[in-house]
């Protein structure tokens, strides 16, 4: 299993094989009562779910398939341990994609009168959320001057057969969105649902070193090993995965925006109802049986989904400037988005230092660094709270800047949408006053317990 799976499909397949994913096969409904499934099975560390029958239609829908790092591991054919440099070649080795001539997610074509979104089982999550929402779609789309194309996850809300309200913040795609209403132009967009983990993760990719006009499609290539194969879709000249489960092809109409919300966000708490970018949707296509992805807003799944890219991306911009950067931890504790542990090779005096501000430029939506010595464990909490207990000295070690601009989803953003970040430099001296030596027992690391633990 040194390869990365090639779908969805195999990717379940894989998972099931592995024990790592369980079929519920009684009548679920997509209102609440799935996603309360998926998040007890979140909570209880339980395994990825495929539901068989929901809703109306019966529909199948899958979740959690990369919920664990293991899972993530398993999908793309590396240790865990490797995850990160697997991911960081994929960024400096991207593989271009290939255009097929047709693929799966064509296998069913609905236009027309025979578009209804409110057939797919598209859950409604929390209590208080405004209706049913897509929270795991690929939207994808191109920018009408320069070609450069952009892979992103926003939230959808169903509003109808054929009509979403969809959150579009100021990033790349709302880049290519002005671009259009700039012209008194809709933006065509495509919306994917149901892929494998290479596209997932490559879709969740941001920060200093995946620059807008970085292919995303590149990216999964690089992780899957081999180009990813494309498709032209249906009612717009967008090129979207052919191994897709399912396809929504459709348009953002320039200078309208309608009501979107309220809805639960990762943080956990509700954003209200607010006027939002409106998608009308001109054709859905699938596979034959195909199956929904779903994502609970805030599940482990979510955060590493969001995190877990980040952390390639932070390590390849910070190691072009600082040649002495090991490993890299966006903590799940910070939401696997605004805390990290650096782990660095220490070779000059504020080389720690440096090494926050680099975290801090290499992704905009970190709050908090921790910088600690490369034989530091930055995914172990107790080492690193040992290396701050130990080295750390708050009046000479700590870096506060104030006055960047911060992540909406941060509740303690001032009023002009700015926050304070914190570094902390907990790494050793590299001249101690005293000959410290960190102490070591001759043998320890290398004992196999269960040759002395008999009975």
């Amino acid at each position: 299993m040194n390869t990365a799976v090639g779908s969805l499909r195999e990717q379940i397949a894989r998972l099931r094989e592995l024990g790592a994913l369980s079929t519920v096969e009684r009548p679920v409904s997509p209102v609440h009562e799935l996603a309360a499934v998926a998040q007890r099975c979140d909570v209880e560390n339980g395994p990825a779910l495929l539901f068989t029958d929901v809703g109306k239609r019966s529909g199948r829908v899958v979740i959690g398939t990369d919920g664990t790092r293991d899972r993530v591991a398993a999908a793309l054919g590396v240790e865990v341990g490797e995850l990160t440099e697997r991911y960081a070649r994929a960024l400096t080795d991207p593989i271009r994609p290939v255009e097929a001539g047709s693929g799966p997610v064509h296998e069913n074509v609905r236009t027309g009168d025979e578009i209804d979104l409110t057939e797919l089982p598209i859950l409604t999550h929390f209590e208080h959320d405004g209706g049913p929402y897509i929270t795991s779609g690929i939207v994808t789309s191109v920018h009408p001057h320069t070609g450069e194309r952009n892979l992103s996850y926003h939230r959808m809300q169903v509003k109808g057969a054929q009509e979403l309200r969809m959150v579009i913040v100021p990033r790349h795609l709302h880049r290519i969105y002005e671009a259009y209403e700039a012209m008194d132009r809709p933006m065509p967009v495509s919306i994917v649902l149901g892929v494998d983990t290479p596209l997932r993760f490559a879709a969740g990719t941001s920060g200093s070193a995946v620059p807008f006009g970085f292919d995303e499609y590149a990216i999964a290539g690089g992780l899957r090993g081999r180009g990813e194969e494309l498709v032209r879709c249906v009612t717009n000249d967008l090129l979207v995965p052919a191994h897709a489960e399912i396809v929504l092809e459709g348009y953002v109409p320039a200078h309208e925006r309608a009501d979107e919300g309220p809805f639960a966000e990762f943080a956990g708490y509700y954003k209200g109802v607010t006027p939002r970018h409106v998608v009308r949707i001109t054709a859905i296509t699938h596979r034959h049986d195909p199956v929904y992805q779903g994502l609970v807003s805030g599940s482990a799944e979510q955060l590493l989904l969001m995190g877990l890219p980040n952390e390639p991306a932070m390590l390849t911009a910070m190691r072009g400037g600082i040649a002495g950067v090991r490993s890299i931890n966006v903590t799940q504790g910070g939401l696997h988005k605004f805390h990290v542990v650096v782990s660095v090779d220490k070779q000059h005096e504020g080389d720690g230092k440096d090494a926050i501000v680099a975290a801090f430029a290499a992704h905009r939506d970190v709050k908090l660094v921790v910088v600690v010595d490369h034989d530091v464990d930055p995914f172990d909490p107790v080492a690193v709270e040992r290396a701050v207990a130990t080295w750390f000295r708050a009046g000479e070690d700590l870096v506060v800047l104030a006055g960047g601009k911060g992540n909406p989803v941060d509740k303690l953003l001032t009023a002009a949408g700015t926050t304070t970040r914190m570094g902390m430099d907990a790494t050793a001296p590299l001249a101690p006053a005293s000959a410290d030596t960190r102490a070591v027992i001759p043998g320890a690391a290398h004992i196999d317990l269960g040759e002395w633990l008999v009975g």
